[in-house]
Order: C-alpha cells, then structure tokens, then sequence
C-alpha cells in the first residue's frame, strides 16, 4: 500500500471518527454573534468559486491542510445535487509554503483550475498541496491576512472550518472534514 493510502486510511479511522462527535456538537449548537458578524463579511473576502449553485458554503482551507484536501474530495459528490456553491477562503496557517501556494491560486487566471490543481496533486507523504508557490502581490498578501484575520474571529480557528446560513438564518459552524454522508446531512440544513 502507497504512503498517500497509507495516510488516508490513517485519517479515516483516526481523525474523521474522532471529529465526527465534535462537528455533530457544533451542527447542534447556534453560532454566537461573532460567527455570524464573520458570515456577513465572508461575500466580500478573498474566495474561490466551486460549483454553480445558488447556496454558498464558505470554506476557510490551507493549501497544505491534509484535512481540508479530504474535505474537498468528500465534496465532490454533494455539491451539485444540494444546489451549493462552495466557496473556498484561504488562509496561510500550516506551513511557510501555504502562503505561496495560497497567492499561486488566488492569483490564477482560472482560480477553480488552481485550487483543483492544489487538491488533486495533493502529496499526502509530505502535506503538501500539488500547486507550485507563487510570491504573492502586496493585494494577494493583503487578501490572504483579511481571511486569517476573520478565521481567527472564531473561537476555535481551525481549518477546515465551514460556515453558511441555516434555514433558520442562524450562521452554521462545522469544523473539520466531514465525510459524504455527514456533508449531507449538514447540507439539510441550508435554505
């Protein structure tokens, strides 16, 4: 068996059963005012569309975040028939090359090209996202704090964190990589 199996096996039986008590505790919590004062600003942050529906998740990711690379796997078969867009936020928190990778993507011609690139060459032997880093413009650096700075507005600033609106208007937090079935559970709680 490969290292990157190796490494996904040792997520899913570790650390998704682990974190699923957890993300069910925060789907059952309402969020506090901070969360929802976060949610507000996130249209006008730095984000990456993925896919075209009219429901937005917001996503804050690192481009080297093992988790948040298993996240965007487990996505793939839940966003179009839930009628979401994700809309991915990154931040440059796991390691000195998060923040070139970060720019490499915001900074593409094609931003949904760039992030599948990050995800899907993801090296899970090194925890490394599969993009080739980029030194960011004053703009992208700029952009890239902003989405730190409101990541660290949570009480626990973690990536993978989603936020979106519930059907009720409360802001929804969910921290973690939440496997395809937990995605749409959680997803049944959007407008």
């Amino acid at each position: 068996m490969d290292m990157r199996r190796r490494i996904t096996l040792l997520l899913a039986l570790f650390a998704v059963p682990m974190l699923a008590p957890a993300a069910r505790a925060a789907q059952a919590m309402r969020a506090p005012l901070a969360t929802k004062a976060i949610l507000t600003a996130l249209p006008k942050a730095a984000w990456i569309a993925d896919g075209q529906g009219r429901r937005a998740v917001y996503v804050f990711f690192d481009p080297n975040c093992p988790a948040c690379q298993l996240l965007y796997r487990n996505l793939r078969s839940v966003i179009q028939p839930h009628d979401v867009q994700v809309r991915w936020v990154p931040v440059a928190i796991v390691n000195p090359t998060s923040l070139g990778k970060a720019a490499a993507i915001l900074e593409a011609a094609d931003r949904a090209a760039a992030l599948r690139e990050n995800e899907e060459r993801y090296a899970g032997e090194s925890y490394a996202g599969g993009i080739a880093e980029h030194i960011p413009s004053d703009e992208t650096d700029r952009q890239i704090r902003a989405n730190e700075v409101l990541l660290n507005k949570l009480d626990i600033p973690v990536v993978p964190t989603m936020l979106f609106a519930g059907k009720d208007g409360h802001a929804v937090i969910i921290q973690g990589a939440l496997s395809p079935f937990a995605l749409r559970k959680a997803f049944m709680r959007l407008p």
